[in-house]
């Protein structure tokens, strides 16, 4: 789910979050799912709540999920049974759980009418090593993720992420939140990090190269590596107006982290850049 999707969900579901449901449900469960692929994938996309991932067994993806659904009434709470639901697939190659059908046009009615219904998923995940990882959540959640080995994509809407002990990552990404990154070892691919309104904190090992295009807009950077200013070169947007091109420029500040290695996309418009040394 993008996070334009995920806000105009959130939108519609969350009217009477302030007024207490009359019609609540609890229930945990858990299950395991074998996988045989040397580079099983986990997907979680969900709506409220956390996502707790760790390196568990090797032969299996197992999860443990707390689901506390709420309504107004009854009438609504039965209606959020087909709109709010915990959509599962697994095969070998790994797991995808979905909250919801948001882009289903035969759903997005449902959705509409079941103002105030609300459904908290609180993941824990245990993941083989080597899987890549892809896990998001909207609101009232974290997102905490610790070694797995695969490239890790991790986002929130409305809270911090924290992704530790990685091998690589793809995307970390929060709108109202922290973000916390730290490498086992040096990373060797390309990665985007973005907040709007938190702090960003980088740890890597001693040692580490990459190179980073920052834009802290609002912040300052504190390094505790000696860093070098690196040219980049200009992002140019073009677009045409009453028969005129007109050009919109970015240009990012470029530091470079050792020797240099892969580029870090980095980008927080109110917060700070903190790169730290793993000790």
């Amino acid at each position: 789910m993008n996070k334009q999707a995920a806000m105009g969900l959130l939108a519609l579901l969350t009217l009477a979050d302030n007024a207490a449901a009359t019609v609540t449900d609890q229930k945990t469960w858990s299950q395991s799912f074998p996988v045989t692929a040397t580079a099983p994938r986990l997907l979680i996309d969900n709506i409220w709540g956390n996502v707790r991932v760790r390196v568990g067994s090797a032969r299996e993806i197992a999860v443990t999920v707390d689901e506390k659904r709420s309504a107004p009434s009854q009438e609504l709470f039965e209606l959020s049974k087909q709109t709010l639901f915990l959509d599962v697939q697994a095969d070998g190659e790994g797991v995808a759980m979905v909250v919801g059908k948001p882009d289903d046009p035969t759903v997005r009615p449902r959705v509409n009418r079941c103002r105030g219904c609300r459904v908290d998923y609180q993941f824990e995940v245990t993941v083989p090593p080597g899987t890549q990882i892809d896990v998001s959540t909207v609101t009232d959640g974290t997102i905490d993720v610790a070694g797995g080995g695969g490239p890790v994509s991790a986002s929130n809407v409305n809270g911090p992420v924290a992704v530790k002990d990685l091998q690589d990552c793809t995307a970390i990404e929060s709108v109202n939140g922290a973000v916390e990154v730290s490498f086992a070892r040096a990373p060797s691919r390309d990665c985007s990090i973005k907040t709007i309104n938190g702090d960003i904190t980088l740890t890597v090992p001693g040692g580490t190269g990459l190179d980073a295009a920052l834009s802290v807009m609002q912040g300052s950077v504190v390094s505790e590596f000696d860093l070098e200013p690196l040219a980049l070169p200009a992002k140019v947007d073009q677009r045409k107006e009453e028969g005129r091109f007109v050009y919109h420029i970015e240009q990012a500040a470029g530091i470079r982290l050792g020797t240099g290695g892969p580029t870090f996309n980095i980008e927080s418009l109110n917060g700070d850049l903190r790169i730290r040394k793993s000790k």
